[in-house]
């Protein structure tokens, strides 16, 4: 007999004794179902009694069980009838009489400390889910001590405790008193930040903070710094903790620990949707150019239509979050349906934010040179120096598969030709969407309005005309082909107008099925030759974000078409 053999006999010999297998257990006598789940779900861990005998030990273990199970949810005088075996070593049989639920006749609820005069504290004894009369809960109970702790602790009542915690049960009459007095002791505040030692770092540290010394500590204050920093885009890993060991006089240090990025940080992406085909994303980042915290970056971005070659030099000002100067370089090239066009662009651009509110503004200055080819026309050239200015808002929340959010931008542009530009232009863009979701059902809302005025639209460089259709306008229609034409060919319009609304569903984890209806159009009038689609679709929330597939019917003046759609990202 070789030793592998003989190595499995022993293990199996040591082994097999120590199986033993779950009992079926059959509960009779209960009313309650929430008992009767209770029951059986403590229950779960029993094993089949041994030689198929109920000894006195299991007997006990059935009992302890029980008991556990009945008292939790308030019933003290519950009892085992009867205990067999239902014809099977792993069957049981229990018989169990309910007995009367312990109510509640009294609670008394109190704090101590600063948090007498604290109003989230307050709110705590208002939201208290056991009343007088109602039955006696454990785990609720147990929950709300929790919930009062965590509160402390998030509002930086580090000293807090129970200094009466007790639940008098009388047994006989079937009555229960709660009494909780809960201690705060006092408020600590924010104390003095220890910063890395790095000399680079902490200026731009102290910019992203969005508390002062001596602020009463929130716990929510802290996460926003924590997020803050990890925007910045300087660190590799960053977190700042509070170390409550080393407070003095209430006031609690706050620790920085991080490190900073490498030199030089290369990214590749690439992805694939109806309107572009594949494409393939290419950029580099430098983090940390010198003790200022500026920065740069270049992007080289390439697909079937479109190319476009950026470089960006990022000066923070008050922050480097939200409010910051940056230049960029750039190279864009189009060659889709019946525009051809290749565009050099200079640009300047001032950001200002408040993490206080959600709105973004952006002034800028860009300068572009565009060489294009609308329909058949020669090849012209057209330079525009463009002030302008943008106002934006993003607000989400969900993660990847976003199931609440909205997204506002207002963006103005214009160019005179008494200031270098070959034409007058301006040119208003507005776009919004909506998702919100009731339980399982989500909606996506999305509308988009512009309008150009220039004393000369045949001179408007492709890039700045409107066109419509595509993922994310006109579902139905290829990307860009809504637009007026000349001799059958895409001329590009001077006003857009489109809109959706998108309901979706779960179906299984990940999954959700959607339909649609869109409508819009690029035209030389407002609201002219509006397109409509509807159809159906589907999307998966994969490790990198969701993909979706669609399914649309497009219909515009008697003339019907279909579209296949594939796209990868968030909805907003």
């Amino acid at each position: 007999m070789s030793a592998l053999i003989r190595i499995l006999i022993l293990i199996f010999a040591v082994y097999w004794p120590m199986q033993t297998f779950a009992t079926e257990v059959t509960i009779e006598g209960i009313s309650d179902q929430q008992l009767q789940d209770n029951i059986a779900a403590h229950l779960t861990v029993l094993s089949s009694p041994v030689d198929c005998e109920i000894s006195d030990s299991y007997r006990d273990s059935i009992e302890n069980y029980v008991e556990e199970a009945t008292q939790a949810l308030g019933y003290y005088n519950s009892s085992i009838t009867s205990l067999s075996n239902g014809g099977d070593c792993e069957d049981v049989l229990l018989e169990i009489e309910q007995g009367p639920r312990t109510l509640i006749t009294k609670i008394e609820l109190a704090f101590r400390g600063e948090a007498k005069s604290d109003k989230s504290f307050a709110a705590l004894i208002k939201q208290f889910p056991l009343k007088q009369n109602d039955p006696l809960l454990h785990n609720l109970y147990n929950q709300e001590k929790s919930k009062w702790l965590g509160t402390a602790l998030k509002l930086g009542y580090f000293d807090a405790k129970f200094v009466e915690q007790q639940i008098k049960v009388d047994v006989k009459q079937n009555t229960a008193e709660i009494k909780l007095t809960f201690d705060s002791g006092d408020r600590y505040r924010f104390g003095e930040l220890i910063l890395p030692e790095t000399s680079q770092a902490k200026k731009l540290i102290q910019q992203v903070v969005p508390f002062s010394e001596g602020d009463f500590y929130l716990a929510n204050n802290l996460a926003l710094f924590n997020k803050n920093l990890k925007l910045t885009e300087y660190f590799q890993q960053v977190v700042a903790r509070p170390v409550i060991q080393k407070a003095q006089n209430k006031h609690v240090p706050i620790e920085v620990i991080a490190s900073a990025k490498p030199r030089h940080i290369y990214n590749v992406g690439g992805g694939a949707s109806t309107d572009t085909g594949p494409r393939a994303r290419l950029k580099w980042q430098r983090p940390w150019v010198n003790s200022d915290g500026h920065s740069m970056s270049a992007e080289l971005f390439v697909s079937s239509p479109l190319q476009t070659a950026v470089f960006n030099y990022k000066v923070p000002l008050e922050d480097p979050l939200d409010n910051y100067l940056s230049f960029q370089a750039g190279l864009r090239a189009i060659d889709d349906n019946d525009t051809n066009s290749e565009t050099f662009t200079l640009a300047m651009q001032r950001h200002w934010g408040n993490t206080k509110n959600d709105w973004k503004k952006i002034g800028f200055v860009r300068y572009e040179q565009e060489r294009f080819q609308q329909e058949l026309d020669e090849n012209q050239t057209t330079r525009l120096l463009i002030p302008g200015a943008t106002l934006s808002r993003r607000r989400a929340r969900g993660g990847l598969d976003i199931d609440w959010g909205d997204l506002q931008q207002i963006t103005l542009e214009t160019a005179s030709k008494d200031l270098v530009s070959d034409i007058d232009f301006s040119r208003l863009t507005m776009k919004s969407k909506w998702v919100r979701s009731l339980d399982l059902h989500r909606f996506l809302f999305r509308a988009e309005l512009g309008a150009i005025a220039t004393n000369d639209f045949s001179r408007v460089p492709s890039s700045l005309r409107y066109f419509a259709g595509g993922d994310q306008s006109v579902r139905g229609y290829d990307f860009g082909t809504l637009s007026p034409s000349l001799d059958e060919e895409l001329v590009g319009g001077r006003y857009l107008s489109a809109a959706s609304i998108e309901y979706s569903y779960p179906i299984r984890d990940g999954w959700r099925l959607a339909t649609f209806v869109d409508i819009g159009n690029a035209s030389d009038e407002p609201f002219k030759n509006l397109a409509r689609s509807a159809g159906i679709g589907a999307s998966w929330l994969s490790p990198v974000g969701p993909i979706r597939l669609y399914l649309a019917w497009g219909k515009q003046q008697d003339v019907s078409s279909f579209r296949v759609h594939f796209s990868m990202g968030p909805a907003l």
